[in-house]
């Protein structure tokens, strides 16, 4: 069931902090955290090209698509308006834009639109540079 703003946008926030604790504990934990997060929240990485990297088990449920067909595209191809997604994503890499909560229409396998939540952030080198970024997201009732 589609979450309000609000509700969804405190259940994202825990589950990025879950994920970057698991981060630090090492690339296991990580993994199941990553794997199992709060039923409805889905989570993608893409790099500084906007491909996808990594995707979550529960994304490809709600989105209907396999691994196989995400990964390796950029994420705006499964973005009802990719421009803005583009343009959006660019902004955001090169530190231009703020990360914070925002709504997008997905476009499932089945070509239905999904209203979705995402919250946004940025993965990071050992030297601090950015590479990527980390997105959790939900269906939303409210589009803002």
């Amino acid at each position: 069931m589609p979450l309000q703003r609000d509700e969804a946008v405190t259940v994202l926030t825990a589950f990025h902090d879950l994920l970057e604790r698991a981060d630090r504990e090492g690339t296991a934990a990580f993994e199941r955290a990553f794997h199992k997060p709060p039923p409805g929240v889905g989570v993608h990485e893409i790099d500084l090209d906007h491909v996808l990297t990594r995707v979550s088990r529960e994304e490809l449920k709600i989105l209907g698509y396999t691994e196989a067909q995400m990964l390796g595209h950029p994420v705006w191809e499964f973005i009802v308006m990719q421009e803005a997604s583009q343009r959006s994503i660019d902004q955001k890499l090169k530190g231009k834009k703020d990360l914070r909560p925002f709504a997008r229409t997905f476009r499932r396998a089945n070509g239905q639109a999904v209203p979705m939540l995402l919250m946004d952030r940025h993965l990071v080198d050992k030297e601090g540079r950015v590479v990527g970024i980390r997105t959790a997201l939900t269906e939303t009732k409210l589009l803002e």
